[in-house]
């Protein structure tokens, strides 16, 4: 099953799928692959910050204005992935005044509106901040919902015409002399192995840019940055909190739906597949972060996970936080002498829409095309529809009828019809296929019940056994969420662990050796 397109597409993360869009609004051919499935890499593993770009005001104007602007163009066309909270940059008895002066000051000159605030006005839209905070400046940050975004993105794209291969692995470059002329891939599921002939090839694959590289005997600078994070049980403001110094590990708090993302720290990762939060990292944020909200102190944590940030290297820096968080568009033809190859590497989420459009206007000059960009234009399919949990209560009460309503999570208000939707698709070849797509696992009790039903589902239609089996498909969850618990295995965590297992022991009739071995040797 040999393959061919115009531009073929490496990488199915946010910049992957912006990319194919804005291709396929200019009427250009493209086929997108990817190893696993959408947002498997940085763009699923961030902390849903809609950045306003003051974070970086002071230290990198020129990423702070590319924040601003493209958080005013995203609020236009992705209203659904969004929710509002501005945020708030709170200043403690240690920051003092005088990096606050400054921090309006750029703010102001990056286009970023700022309302300075007492520290009795700040603690009066958000009273769990610390009492000792000497002031805060307001700013228009918010939280973006990444999975919805980006399969929003290809769904569009796919609509207008562009193709996807997930879970297909690039293992080869196909090469002719100066050229690359296309890819070598297999299919990871069913294990068959194709090419795919394109005019021009796009590696957008973030932190794994090397990896492709390193197939056509090249390389870039890039730092690889891991950052962790921490999910708690409930949502601890009402808005982003941030803290107003200069940007360092443990400084911001974004509320998500009707939980709080803590972060993050900054540590050079040596392996992309790998790369765990250690309780060095979640005793530090905590500790950090409870500075700013105290009673972070005696919250209930219910996962940590990280993610791989691709830093692209200009100079030397002595710490990963003074590499600039701007994006790289890099011709290996005027680089390398390689034709028929470009990447685009580096940036934020933030950053996707702006990073595939430059994308795209290079590919159309290299065509010899002069087709204008309409994807800060052309809003998303979904725009019209809400997606914060008051959205999904209300949906459910007026636009599912009580006798069809079956809750497959309670924690996330997923309804058993969202899980057929996609189930009707037939593209779902992996459990996180549907995770990444729905709210499911995402809630308190991290999938300690929902995963169960939703394996009934599969059972019922007969699904589970082309995802690789139920055993496969629990035992692959189980270890994944084991990985995410393990680090704030503490306190209540604890408990409701134990309560989770027992549920697991029950259900299956095990007995603590059988549980051990059936969960791949966890206790």
């Amino acid at each position: 099953m040999d393959l061919q397109t115009e531009v073929l597409i490496i990488g199915g993360g946010a910049t992957g799928a912006g990319i194919s869009r804005d291709l396929a609004l200019r009427g250009i051919p493209s086929l997108l692959v990817e190893k696993d499935d959408f947002t498997s890499g940085a763009s699923g593993r961030n902390q849903g910050l809609l950045h306003s770009g003051a974070r970086y005001a002071v230290t990198d104007p020129e990423a702070a204005r590319e924040c601003i602007t493209e958080n005013r163009i995203l609020r236009r066309i992705a209203p659904h992935c969004i929710e509002d909270t501005g945020g708030l940059f709170v200043s403690l008895p240690e920051d003092g005044h005088e990096y606050r002066a400054n921090f309006i000051r750029a703010c102001g000159v990056a286009g970023i509106d700022t309302e300075p605030l007492s520290a009795r006005e700040a603690l009066s839209m958000e009273p769990k901040l610390s009492p000792l905070m000497i002031g805060a400046v307001q700013v228009p940050d918010g939280a973006i919902d990444p999975f919805t975004l980006v399969v929003e993105n290809a769904r569009d794209a796919e609509s207008r015409g562009a193709r996807f291969l997930l879970h297909t692995e690039v293992t080869g470059l196909i090469r002719e002399g100066l050229r690359i002329s296309g890819a070598r891939v297999k299919d990871r599921i069913t294990g068959e192995e194709f090419t795919i002939a394109a005019s021009q090839v796009i590696n957008a694959t973030g932190a794994w840019a090397n990896e492709i590289l390193s197939l056509a005997g090249l390389s870039i600078g890039i730092a690889l940055s891991k950052g962790s994070m921490l999910i708690t049980n409930t949502r601890l403001s009402e808005r982003v909190i941030n803290r107003c110094r200069p940007p360092a590990s443990g400084d911001i708090i974004v509320p998500n739906d009707t939980v709080s993302i803590l972060g993050t720290t900054s540590l050079r990762a040596e392996d992309l597949e790998n790369h765990a939060v250690t309780p060095e990292e979640v005793s530090f944020l905590v500790d950090e972060l409870s500075r700013m909200i105290p009673a972070i102190k005696g919250e209930r944590f219910t996962r940590a996970y990280a993610g791989v940030r691709p830093l692209v290297q200009t100079a030397q820096a002595g710490d990963d936080r003074e590499i600039s968080r701007g994006f790289a568009l890099i011709d290996h033809q005027s680089r390398d002498g390689l034709e028929g190859l470009i990447t685009i590497t580096g940036g934020k989420l933030i950053t996707y829409r702006l990073m595939a459009e430059k994308t795209a206007d290079f590919i159309c000059a290299r065509m010899g095309l002069h087709v204008p960009c309409l994807t800060h234009l052309q809003p998303l399919p979904g725009a019209g529809r809400g997606h914060t949990f008051q959205d999904r209560l209300l949906r459910l009460r007026h636009q599912i009828p009580a006798f069809r309503r079956e809750l497959l999570c309670d924690c996330e208000l997923v309804p058993r019809e969202a899980v057929d939707a996609i189930l009707r698709e037939g593209k779902v070849r992996e459990l996180q296929d549907i995770l990444h797509r729905t709210r499911l696992a995402k809630g308190t009790c991290q999938g300690g019940f929902c995963v169960y039903r939703l394996l009934g589902v599969l059972n019922e239609r007969r699904k589970e056994e082309g995802l690789g089996g139920s055993n496969r498909i629990l035992k692959g969850f189980l270890e994944e969420r084991w990985k995410g618990i393990r680090p704030v295995l503490w306190g209540t965590s604890l408990k409701e662990e134990e309560l989770i297992e027992s549920i697991y022991k029950g259900l299956f009739n095990l007995t603590p050796e059988e549980a051990a071995t059936a969960d791949g040797g966890h206790p």
